[in-house]
């Protein structure tokens, strides 16, 4: 199957992000920009007793996950973040502003 950009909308839809059951916290930037690119997602909210449960299943032992309605899986924040931005729009395509986008994420995750 040929993968393309219609494609990756497509399988965009309809995904499903799961993050704690927080306000704000690693995965609002992420629901920003699902909304803000206006994709239909889910919001699935773990609470805290869930993670010993949930955590073996996701790819690098933490949230957020973002899977795709292909089934497709994508794990770390700023990852999930700059595919949901290059397939919406909101991320650069310019390799220069791309990294000036990159560079104030980077300064974020100091600020941590």
């Amino acid at each position: 199957r040929k993968w393309t950009e219609e494609t990756t909308l497509m399988s965009l839809e309809n995904c499903k992000l799961t993050y704690f059951d927080l306000t704000g916290g690693r995965a609002e930037s992420i629901r920003l920009a699902l909304t803000i690119g206006e994709i239909k997602f889910e919001d699935n909210r773990i609470q805290f007793p869930q993670w010993p449960e949930t955590k073996p299943s996701t790819p690098w032992g933490s949230l957020p996950v973002l899977e795709l309605s292909d089934g497709s899986v994508i794990a770390q924040q700023r990852a999930i973040l700059r595919f949901v931005g290059k397939q919406t729009g909101l991320y650069p395509a310019d390799p220069l502003q791309a990294a000036r986008v990159d560079e104030l994420f980077d300064v974020f995750e100091d600020c941590q």
